[in-house]
């Protein structure tokens, strides 16, 4: 029970406070331009866009000489839209966080107990986590090299799960140490 409930549990507790620290510091949005307008901004993504949902300018949907005409000539565009407004901070969001994070803790200590034989001290449980960090970081990457995206934003995003893997590497590496052996009876 401990190491498949609690230890996923405290570990995803970890990760949310470091979360709640790090998105609501200024430090990863310095790495986003600013609009002169955001009421005129918002009001033409209204005018432009027919609903929730992501959306590329230009659109996939094009025939290939168009598409790539419109490319070409730019600008080009990925858009995450909401069609509505919401609440700043939606505590059914901060649910839904916490369980994502939860089962990513989870996964990690199966990955955890699988390779235990060959973690002798919970810093070999720490490291291997923050492997898995580095690893998830250099794939945030990856969206600047296919869909052209800030590189400024991903390296914003590369920090934060690569430390938010350290401090759950250090919780579990804390609390998967294995029990020593008894020593044998003389």
């Amino acid at each position: 029970m401990k190491k498949f409930v609690f230890a996923p549990a405290l570990a995803a507790l970890a990760m949310f406070v470091f979360g709640a620290i790090y998105w609501m510091s200024p430090l990863p949005y310095k790495a986003l331009n600013r609009v002169p307008d955001d009421a005129a901004a918002g009001a033409a993504l209204a005018r432009i866009f027919p609903a929730t949902g992501a959306y590329f300018v230009p659109g996939m949907y094009l025939d290939a000489k168009q598409h790539e005409e419109l490319t070409k000539r730019g600008p080009i565009a990925e858009v995450h839209y909401i069609d509505h407004g919401m609440a700043l901070v939606d505590p059914m969001q901060l649910v839904q966080g916490y369980i994502h994070e939860f089962v990513i803790c989870l996964v990690l200590v199966m990955l955890l107990e699988k390779a235990g034989p060959g973690f002798k001290c919970w810093s070999c449980r720490a490291k291997f986590c923050a492997m898995i960090g580095l690893l998830f970081a250099l794939c945030d990457y990856g969206s600047s090299v296919w869909w052209y995206h800030s590189i400024a934003w991903e390296t914003s995003q590369a920090v934060y799960d690569f430390l938010a893997f350290v401090i759950v590497g250090l919780v579990l590496g804390k609390l998967l140490t294995p029990k020593p052996a008894p020593a044998p009876a003389t």
